[in-house]
């Protein structure tokens, strides 16, 4: 995302923080249903409206048209410090965008009925709203999803004029405007509504968490933890990385944020540049898949499987903890092969101290997962629920405690966060409306089923690519509702189970941030690491193997979701996690010692084959841990064992 922010003063200041602070509280009454327990009932389109409307306005007030090109109309100068007044031009656009979106808000009640009759403001409404959305997307996410939403319009226009599989009924420009604005499908569908409700209450859980100390204590914890064993600084970036991940929604920004700190760390450690880069791109990635939060992409899963958040958590699980595992045996065996080790002891917080800091942060996590998974609430009031729980923890200890000024500042910038999230929603239901109106998800699945001929295996190479070229440049979130829209049914038909492809798509969008060329995760922690570009990549690519890899298995053999008896599920764990071992050896070219090139290519081979049939039986599981005794004996370097006589 596009960081380009007006620096308000005054009662700009004033205006735009109460509109921030209007979004989570907005989400806090709808999704607690406050308004109907004082008589007043609103449609979820008017909610949706209302949210859409306050993001737009926030966006014209804060963001300008151009990057870093202020006016000197707009700066003005005055001792000590340089501030942005709001230009008229932008002030046009919110008063714009807070005249459509209020008539739609307020007046929806009595559009709603009549809804199919399009009369002069419905028509005026729709496309002022759907062009300033577009001005609001350019703004916050450059021209990718600007091309993406124009071509969507121009084909639901245009496609009637086409041939195959690409022809559309003919559908007038009004109808098309109308619809894709005021419809309960498009623009105001499933996206918005996630956006709106859950992960806007995650938001405002993560910023709590963060405003009271929280971030600081899982840093330290991590540090303590990992710090003095070998490859330590580059450890505590997975672990930190991978949670605040999850959290963030962005793993871009996500390397901005903590690779700041990590990289330089892992560089003095010892790692070269580029393989500094590729691990916290890597870390920063992952927390994208990690539950219980997945980035909050998971809650929009959800919504289009119809199944609880909970079920989409726990068939996440398993996969996530794998690609971690590659990640931190991978990283550990490059710390052994060119002795990298940890931190010195005056540079890691102690252990009591921190876990007394990170323990009241344990609360209202469990209060989190005991609400979403034993209570079973909905996600939104779950966060809400441990949002309430990391305040009351704050006022009871002093040392985490704020003042109330600090509070409010955390529904601030929890308004400013989701700004963004909400118009990348908000394009991707437009894109969603105008493929459901065309029908080209359906043709288009139906051609994929027959170029791939039936075979399962070419479906699933070619939405892999398609995935993540589809993904290139494009937020995390509005890839996975396109290529739900367009992919999942053709897997779908061919017999795999929804949950495992909406996860395949899912996993194989995410990865669109590590593979080149467009790679952006990397992009972002080469720059910081000052490394090569697709060095860093490819090694990127090299820690991040097994998530190229589980989608495969995971559609085939659904104990990989954790579906199954306990005799299965624990086979398939422990049989993963020796295949992963593996797996990571071969890469590395190292254990106790440096791996000849036939010994690595025999480990690769022996940890693939864990992966595709080890997990079916005991003795495959067995198997792969008696291969890792008799390659890695205690005392003995695998050099020995692979031919050579280099020992450690």
């Amino acid at each position: 995302m596009l960081e380009n922010k007006r620096a308000l003063t005054g009662y700009w200041a004033l205006l735009a923080g109460f509109l921030s602070a209007l979004l989570p509280v907005s989400t806090v009454i709808y999704a607690l249903q406050l308004l109907p327990k004082i008589g007043i009932v609103i449609y979820k389109e008017q909610f949706l409206m209302w949210f859409l409307t306050l993001s737009l306005v926030l966006t014209f007030l804060i963001i300008p048209p151009v990057k870093n090109k202020a006016s000197s109309a707009d700066a003005v100068k005055v001792p000590g410090q340089v501030f942005e007044r709001v230009p008229w031009y932008d002030i046009v656009l919110a008063l714009i965008a807070l005249t459509a979106g209020g008539y739609v808000t307020f007046w929806y009640h009595q559009i709603l009925p009549e809804i199919g009759l399009l009369t002069t403001d419905k028509i005026l409404a729709s496309a002022a709203g759907i062009l300033l959305l577009l001005e609001a997307t350019r703004r916050h996410l450059g021209w990718t999803m600007v091309s993406l939403g124009l071509v969507a319009l121009a084909y639901s226009y245009f496609g009637s004029h086409l041939g195959g599989i690409l022809e559309t009924r003919v559908i007038r420009l009004d109808r098309l405007l109308v619809y894709n604005y005021l419809g309960q499908d498009a623009i105001h569908g499933t996206p918005l509504f996630v956006a709106g409700t859950v992960v806007t209450a995650f938001m405002l859980f993560g910023q709590m968490l963060f405003a009271t100390g929280s971030g600081q204590a899982i840093s330290d914890f991590g540090f303590s933890m990992m710090g003095r064993y070998r490859g330590g600084p580059a450890k505590v970036s997975i672990v930190a990385s991978g949670l605040f991940g999850s959290l963030s929604g962005s793993a871009s920004a996500n390397v901005a944020t903590t690779g700041m700190i990590t990289i330089p760390m892992i560089k003095e450690a010892g790692y070269p540049a580029h393989k500094a880069a590729a691990i916290e791109a890597v870390a920063s990635t992952g927390g994208l898949i990690l539950p219980p939060i997945m980035a909050a992409t998971g809650f929009i899963m959800a919504e289009f499987l119809g199944i609880p958040y909970a079920d989409v958590a726990v068939a996440a699980l398993l996969p996530a903890l794998l690609y971690y595992l590659c990640l931190f045996i991978q990283v550990d065996l490059e710390a052994a092969a060119t002795g990298i080790t940890g931190l010195t002891e005056d540079k890691i917080p102690p252990r009591a101290a921190a876990l007394k800091s990170v323990a009241p942060v344990a609360i209202p996590v469990a209060v989190l997962l005991l609400m979403l998974f034993y209570f079973f609430q909905s996600p939104e009031t779950s966060a809400l629920y441990a949002t309430v729980t990391v305040i009351l923890v704050s006022l009871s200890l002093p040392r985490m405690r704020q003042n109330f000024l600090t509070y409010c500042k955390v529904l601030v910038k929890t308004g400013d966060v989701v700004v963004s999230i909400t118009i990348i929603c908000a394009i991707a239901g437009l894109i969603i409306g105008c493929l459901g109106l065309t029908g080209l998800g359906t043709n288009l699945s139906q051609a994929l089923v027959m170029l791939a001929n039936g075979e399962v295996w070419l479906l699933l190479v070619l939405a892999a690519v398609a995935s993540i070229i589809l993904g290139m440049g494009v937020p995390v979130t509005a890839t996975y509702i396109i290529l739900v829209i367009l992919l999942a049914p053709a897997l779908v038909e061919l017999g795999i189970p929804e949950l495992a492809a909406h996860l395949f798509l899912f996993y194989f969008g995410t990865l669109s941030f590590l593979t080149p060329p467009v790679c952006i995760s990397v992009f972002v922690a080469a720059a910081l690491a000052q490394a090569d570009v697709m060095k860093t990549a490819l090694f990127a690519m090299r820690l991040a193997i097994v998530a190229y890899m589980l989608p495969f298995f995971f559609v085939f053999n659904q104990s990989f979701l954790l579906e199954g008896t306990w005799d299965v599920l624990l086979r398939t764990g422990i049989g993963a996690a020796g295949s992963i071992m593996l797996l990571s050896a071969g890469l590395a070219g190292y254990f106790r010692g440096h791996l000849s090139w036939w010994a690595r290519i025999l480990v690769v081979a022996a940890g693939l084959a864990g992966l595709k049939w080890g997990v079916y039986s005991w003795l495959g599981v067995i198997a792969s841990y008696a291969l890792i005794a008799i390659l890695y004996p205690s005392g003995k370097s695998a050099t020995d064992i692979s031919g050579e006589n280099t020992t450690q």
